[in-house]
Parts: C-alpha cells; sequence; structure tokens
C-alpha cells in the first residue's frame, strides 16, 4: 500500500483508520496518503429560492476542509505527505470514484462513522463501499 485513501468524518473510527494508513506508510518512501471527506448532498425543498446553490456548496466544501485539516496535520507531522479532497454526494460512490481517480492502491477506512442511524437504515458507507470498490477496501475498527 502505497497510495491509500482515508475517508475521514471526524469520529474516532476514521481516525484509527488514518492512524493504521500514517503507520503503514511511515517506513515507505515515496507513498502518498489521500484523505477525503464527503459531504452529503443537500436535500433543496425549493432549489434556489432560500440561498443560492453555489452558496450551498461553498459552505459544504468549508466544512468539508475544517474535517480534513486535522488528518492532513497528523499526517505530515508523522512524516507522510498527504493530499486532501472534499466531495459532495453519496459518500459509498464518491469514496469509490476518489480512489479511481487518485489511482489510490487500497482504502483504508473506519467500521462507522458520524451517520449511525443513517447505517442503520441505508446500509453502512463501509459495506457499499466494499461492493463498489475497484481496489481493496481495510475496515479498521
Amino acid at each position: 500500500m502505497k497510495r491509500p485513501l482515508v475517508p475521514v468524518d471526524g469520529s474516532e473510527e476514521a481516525l484509527r483508520a488514518l492512524a493504521h494508513a500514517v503507520a503503514e506508510l511511515h517506513d515507505r518512501p515515496g507513498g502518498q496518503l489521500h484523505v477525503l471527506n464527503v459531504q452529503p448532498t443537500p436535500i433543496h425543498p425549493w432549489p434556489g429560492k432560500l440561498v443560492p446553490p453555489d452558496l450551498i456548496e461553498q459552505e459544504l466544501r468549508r466544512a468539508g476542509e475544517r474535517i480534513v485539516l486535522p488528518a492532513e496535520t497528523a499526517a505530515r507531522e508523522s512524516g507522510v505527505s498527504c493530499t486532501t479532497h472534499v466531495r459532495i454526494g453519496d459518500a459509498a460512490h464518491e469514496i469509490a470514484e476518489c480512489a479511481v481517480g487518485q489511482q489510490c492502491d487500497a482504502i483504508v477506512m473506519g467500521t462507522r462513522g458520524l451517520g449511525r442511524v443513517a447505517g442503520i437504515v441505508l446500509g453502512s458507507v463501509a459495506n457499499r463501499l466494499v461492493h463498489l470498490s475497484t481496489v481493496p477496501v481495510t475496515l479498521v475498527k
């Protein structure tokens, strides 16, 4: 694993997955860690009527940047090269697409994130990602 993608949402599980990936990369020269936050697509009861869609997207990206910043800082402090990404959409699909687009050779993620209730109703992101991904997925508990 030289180019892992670690999806983060600020949960303890995501931070453990990050620590696992950083430890794996620490002794591998030339490794590149990719950290991703996926913001959910907002539901617009009246699209564009109250707040312009571009303003909503801008705020979602800012929220995502606040989430990836501590992960990026931790990776760099450990001596690991890190690139961050923020996407908006369905988490499992965006993670799988980012892994392909960034030529990642693995995905390392927590088994549960902050969306526990949604996971019960919709199925977990990790479970869906295992079926969507074209690269190996390591789940960290």
